[in-house]
């Protein structure tokens, strides 16, 4: 049994989930729209160039949910997968990581984006296990706006997969990963099957000069 793990946005997702619940929450009132869509789109120009400052990406996306009940947050969410999610999963994403589960490999999540967004998704797909950013939650189960140990972004996948890795007792030995992203580069040099996912423009440019395959979903 060999451990595949999958980035989610942009590669099991069409778009990106946490681009999506910024619209949602505008949508549903919790936050006024114009500034929070400007802040969102600058920074997520910043990821694309590999530079965004996940501090400031994670306190933009949680401002609006500070006091908020874990109770009221995972039934947002459900609403949120189901009309904004689940029409944008990949249908090449879903036969994908069923073949991994019905060889009896271990799928994994592993994404720069919240935890609450991810578990459900996941689901969605068959997947229970996850590793994304994790959220602060206070004596009450309230958010707090804060995040809780290191962020799943660039070099920090790599910290949190080996922390999981030894909690687990796994390894990588025939591992995969699957992206889209050049943000990825840390993961994707530390399995042994490296894959790009409708790739960006930098991700396919390495994928070529290190013959990594390349797949369009």
């Amino acid at each position: 049994m060999a451990l595949v793990m999958f980035d989610l946005d942009e590669t099991l997702v069409e778009g990106d989930c946490s681009s999506r619940w910024v619209h949602y929450m505008v949508a549903q009132g919790l936050v006024a729209g114009d500034a929070i869509l400007a802040e969102e789109a600058r920074l997520m120009a910043d990821y694309y160039n590999g530079a965004l400052d996940m501090q400031a990406y994670m306190a933009m996306l949680l401002r609006p949910l500070i006091g908020m009940s874990d109770v009221e947050l995972t039934a947002r969410v459900a609403d949120y997968v189901a009309d904004y999610i689940r029409p944008h999963i990949r249908d090449a994403a879903r036969a994908q990581v069923n073949e991994v589960i019905q060889r009896g490999d271990r799928p994994l999540i592993i994404s720069a984006s919240a935890e609450f967004l991810i578990r459900p998704i996941a689901r969605e797909l068959g997947i229970e296990e996850v590793l994304g950013v994790q959220v602060e939650t206070g004596v009450q189960g309230c958010i707090t706006g804060a995040v809780a140990g290191v962020m799943t972004y660039q070099q920090g996948k790599v910290i949190r997969l080996y922390d999981w890795l030894e909690q687990q007792q796994e390894n990588l030995s025939g591992s995969a990963f699957y992206t889209d992203s050049h943000n990825d580069l840390p993961l994707l040099e530390a399995v042994e099957f490296p894959v790009a996912v409708t790739p960006d423009t930098q991700l396919n440019q390495l994928a070529q000069a290190r013959g990594w395959p390349v797949l369009q979903w």
